[in-house]
């Protein structure tokens, strides 16, 4: 008793320095407040923390309702809320926040009400204001450089429970104090710890009461419980939800229906099991003067109290693909060529489709959804397929000798006496000194000189007359030799046809010679052998002629006879 005397007396102690004026609503288990103040984004929290509070946070549809009717009742044209992005984190636009976080829990959460796409930036802080419904359209965020000035800012209070609205039993006014410092004269649902001070009509002196728990349960209510100012049955009878009694001599009071109960505030009638049969959808919690629904999550309670409906919470947009409602749930898919991802499954990632075997014949390309098939150098894809075909490259004519087609490449080869160049395709004739290109056609080389270079046909220094040396010889058909280097096909020709010419001459000579030997051969008739056949008979020379004695015979074989 004397606690609670204590109590009261501070209440009234801190009653004599009123609260500010702000627009306020109470509901569930916290209140929101709008104070017009022109302030900063951290200077507005600071004003919210200073009360027990912090810039109120929308995490739900029905809380950013109760924001939105605040700020509708104003003139203000845009209030903080408290979502703000930090330095040094970035924008996340595929997230339903865009990377920002509420300043009361710091945790992301799936609603989301952008008027536009915040500014991207990871080097600086950003914070959102709620706008009112106007020529824009519907109510929604946008964000603002966080020392901007706005002209209010709403902040959110959390308690244990709330009061019903003190009732009165005859003519007088209430005025409440909230334990944020904030005055109203009429609240729905004051919190707990609210001190209502009630002013009777022709009273001389004002009666006051605090909204607190009670010794039993989790229920809250005023005390002391009123009614105040009571006065007779007939004004609002008397205060009371049923019935008012009145005893001449006593103040009124009041009773309640056969199956009810008085109420804590000593007003309101409670059944006996309010709760039973379970008149809600959900689940029946007991209140002073009734009782409450609750509905599971994934729902809301319906306008009647009793009902609960499904949310769709695909309208928040939590997935980053696709979202598919449920019944109090939803889930979330990705298009073709993805795969869910994150701790939740609400992402999406790229699926390597080139990481599967045999994905393509050659070679894979992964592009984001899909994939692309190629082909390798050398090969070209078939029309409406994946198959993949060797390109005939000599058929575009490469090479400047023979070209031969391997499967994804070519080669080119040259004729004798040429060397492929270095890129591969062309020819050029291989330096030959004359003593080997005259052993090749059987005849001796000619010296052909020129005022710079020795051309193909050149002798060897030393078949040169006088034993000169020669410059050095130069390839027919380099690029120092201008004469040949534009012709080498048809020097090449020449080369080839001068050949065969060579070849065919000597082939000529051998079989005439051939021919003459085996003549020669039939002519000659074997002769009888003897010892003169060897020997020639040289005519007596006249003495005075010669003086010389009589040769001897010799034995000198000339063309195959002895003489």
């Amino acid at each position: 008793m004397a606690a609670a005397l204590l109590l009261l007396l501070l209440l009234l102690a801190t009653a004599v320095a009123r609260g500010e004026d702000a627009e306020v609503l109470c509901a569930d288990t916290a209140c929101y407040t709008l104070h017009r103040a022109e302030l900063g984004w951290s200077a507005a929290q600071e004003r919210c923390q200073h009360d027990g509070g912090n810039l109120a946070p929308a995490s739900s549809r029905a809380e950013a309702e109760r924001l939105e009717r605040l700020l509708a009742a104003s003139t203000a044209t845009s209030a903080w809320i408290g979502l703000r992005l930090e330095r040094g984190h970035c924008v996340q636009t595929q997230e339903p926040l865009r990377g920002f976080a509420w300043a009361a829990s710091g945790e992301p959460g799936n609603y989301s009400a952008w008027l536009a796409e915040p500014h991207v930036t990871c080097l600086s802080t950003r914070c959102v204001a709620l706008r009112p419904a106007g020529p824009h359209g519907s109510p929604g965020w946008v964000d603002r450089p966080c020392r901007a000035m706005l002209p209010a800012f709403l902040c959110k209070f959390s308690f244990r429970g709330m009061c019903g609205p003190l009732r009165l039993g005859g003519p007088g006014r209430v005025s409440y104090e909230t334990p944020f410092r904030v005055s109203s004269p009429a609240l729905a649902a004051a919190p707990f710890g609210t001190l209502a001070e009630v002013v009777c009509e022709g009273a001389a002196s004002q009666a006051f009461s605090v909204c607190k728990g009670q010794l039993e349960g989790d229920s809250f209510a005023w005390h002391p419980p009123g009614p105040f100012c009571p006065n007779t049955c007939a004004y609002n009878n008397g205060g009371c939800q049923q019935n008012c009694v009145e005893t001449p001599g006593q103040p009124s009071y009041c009773t309640c229906h056969r199956g009810y109960v008085l109420g804590p505030d000593m007003a309101s009638c409670l059944p006996e099991d309010a709760c039973h049969p379970n008149p809600c959808q959900g689940t029946c919690q007991p209140r002073p003067g009734g009782f409450e629904c609750i509905c599971e999550a994934g729902y809301v309670l319906a306008p009647d109290g009793l009902h609960c409906v499904d949310v769709d919470e695909c309208l928040e947009g939590p997935c980053r693909h696709e979202c598919h409602n449920t019944a109090g749930s939803f889930y979330c898919s990705c298009r073709p060529g993805y795969q869910t991802a994150g701790p939740d499954g609400h992402d999406c990632r790229d699926e390597d489709e080139c990481a599967q075997p045999n994905a393509c014949p050659q070679l894979c390309l992964n592009i984001p959804g899909s994939f692309r098939c190629t082909c390798n150098t050398g090969y070209q894809q078939q029309p409406g397929s994946d198959a993949c075909l060797d390109v005939d490259e000599c058929l575009q004519d490469p090479c400047s000798g023979s070209c031969h087609n391997f499967p994804g490449s070519f080669k080119c080869t040259c004729p004798p006496g040429f060397l492929l160049q270095d890129d591969g395709h062309g020819c050029l004739a291989a330096p030959t000194t004359g003593e080997q290109l005259a052993g090749t056609i059987g005849t001796t080389a000619i010296l052909r000189t020129t005022s710079t270079a020795w051309t193909l046909g050149t002798p060897s220094p030393a078949a040169v007359p006088g034993g000169l040396t020669p410059p050095a010889p130069t390839v027919v058909g380099s690029e120092h030799s201008p004469e040949h280097g534009a012709d080498g096909p048809r020097l090449l020709l020449y080369y080839i046809l001068g050949s065969l010419v060579a070849i065919l001459l000597l082939l000529a000579f051998a079989l005439a010679l051939v021919a003459c030997r085996k003549r020669a051969a039939r002519q000659e008739k074997p002769k009888a052998k003897s010892a003169a056949d060897n020997y020639c008979w040289v005519p007596e020379q006249p003495e005075s002629r010669s003086r010389d004695p009589i040769p001897t015979p010799r034995q000198v074989q000339v063309l195959g006879v002895w003489i």
